[in-house]
């Protein structure tokens, strides 16, 4: 596969094409004019000697003595137009010739007859090839300096975006400094996003680190006591099979749910590097209700709310999703079977309290995940909301309040 032109040789090649197309349009009409012009002056000198041979009488000799009286004159000698002359003659007619050629002169004697004065154009042709070539040198020269200008100053105005490809292709730990590379507004742009994107990254390989840092420091304790668990078992041949499998499926779920919790906050902790965007709460309680459709149908639930104060916030829009649909899902994991969820909006406070009848601990497996109350309230101070739960008398009350905000950028 051929290698693409770099951008500097293209725009030097778009350069000398442009001056060659440019040159040859201009050339060939400056040609053209100078070529014109010395015909002209041919013409004109041919009709000075034809008034000359008429106003001297020297028609009255033959066309040879004529053609040798004009060189015996000193005058014509040293007349510039005479180097345009070529097999310059003059001829003597009874019948009225053409004048039509540019290098032929008609004049009508006294004597009733036409005098012919001529001459070739291959003087006038060679003085305009010399005078081609005299331009083909002066413009190749001119454009082979200017190439060389511009090639020179091309190439100090792409070192600094060279330097960013080398600093880019370099990928050695030891060397991350970021090189000066100064040079036009373009490439100190260009490398304010290079540096935006390397600091986005290494925070990205730190946040990873943490998680995984995070999940081991979590999930050590369980899988130590699981293991303990495990050698007990293993030494004491009378221990009750069924209370051990019991004991290590909770083991096991303890830290499945450390681990799902764990991530769920680093997937908070990510959505919230974008920027906040407005949110009505009605549409985020709707949404939450469709994605919950099928729990709500299997359960026999209704979902009732007084909607007419819906407000808006000003927040990370998926953090918020994630956070609305851990409440929901501890909701509903507390909600008797067909009973009715009723949300109390306050507008004016930015107050939700969403009540509903408590059942038995809830077995359902099509949770997203299994967020607890403790869980949401870590979040609440990075969201700028308070949450709260109570049991009381068989109901389950949820009350979330949102900070003001500012307005999304």
């Amino acid at each position: 596969m051929n290698r693409p032109k770099s951008l500097q040789f293209s725009i030097i090649f778009f350069f000398a094409v442009s001056s060659v197309v440019t040159f040859l349009m201009l050339g060939s009409y400056v040609v053209y004019d100078y070529h014109k012009e010395l015909r002209t002056n041919l013409h004109n000198s041919l009709s000075v000697f034809a008034d000359d041979v008429v106003r001297h009488k020297l028609y009255q000799n033959d066309p040879n003595t004529i053609k040798e009286s004009f060189h015996l004159l000193e005058g014509y000698h040293e007349a510039p137009f005479v180097a345009l002359f070529d097999h310059l003659s003059f001829d003597l007619s009874q019948d009225k010739p053409s004048d039509a050629q540019a290098c032929r002169v008609v004049r009508e004697l006294p004597d009733d007859r036409y005098l012919v004065v001529s001459s070739g154009l291959e003087a006038v042709n060679s003085k305009t090839m010399l005078f081609i070539y005299k331009l083909l040198s002066v413009f190749g020269s001119v454009l082979l300096l200017f190439i060389l200008i511009f090639a020179f100053f091309l190439n100090r105005l792409f070192m600094p975006l060279r330097c960013l490809v080398r600093f880019c292709q370099d990928s050695s730990v030891e060397n991350r400094n970021m090189p000066l590379c100064s040079g036009s507004t373009e490439v100190t742009d260009l490398k304010k996003a290079i540096v935006g994107l390397l600091e986005s990254n290494q925070t990205l390989c730190k946040q990873k680190q943490d998680i995984f840092k995070e999940a081991a420091h979590e999930i050590k304790s369980p899988i130590a006591i699981l293991k303990a668990r495990l050698a007990l078992f293993k030494q004491n041949k009378d221990f009750d099979k069924t209370t051990f499998i019991q004991e290590s499926e909770d083991d096991i779920r303890t830290i499945s749910n450390k681990l799902r919790e764990l991530l769920f906050l680093k997937e908070i902790e990510w959505d919230m590097q974008k920027k906040k965007e407005s949110v009505a709460m009605q549409l985020q309680c709707t949404m939450m209700q469709e994605a919950f459709k099928p729990i709500l149908e299997k359960k026999g639930l209704t979902m009732v709310s007084n909607w007419e104060e819906d407000f808006t916030l000003s927040v990370h829009k998926e953090a918020m999703k994630k956070v609305m649909q851990a409440v929901f899902e501890n909701i509903f994991m507390h909600t008797k079977n067909n009973t009715t969820i009723t949300n109390y909006v306050d507008s004016k406070n930015r107050r939700l309290h969403i009540v509903n009848e408590m059942g038995d601990k809830s077995d359902e497996t099509l949770f997203s995940s299994y967020i607890g109350s403790k869980m949401i309230e870590r979040l609440a101070d990075k969201l700028d909301y308070t949450y709260n739960v109570q049991e009381k008398e068989g109901m389950f009350y949820t009350t979330i309040v949102f900070g003001v905000s500012e307005k999304a950028g």
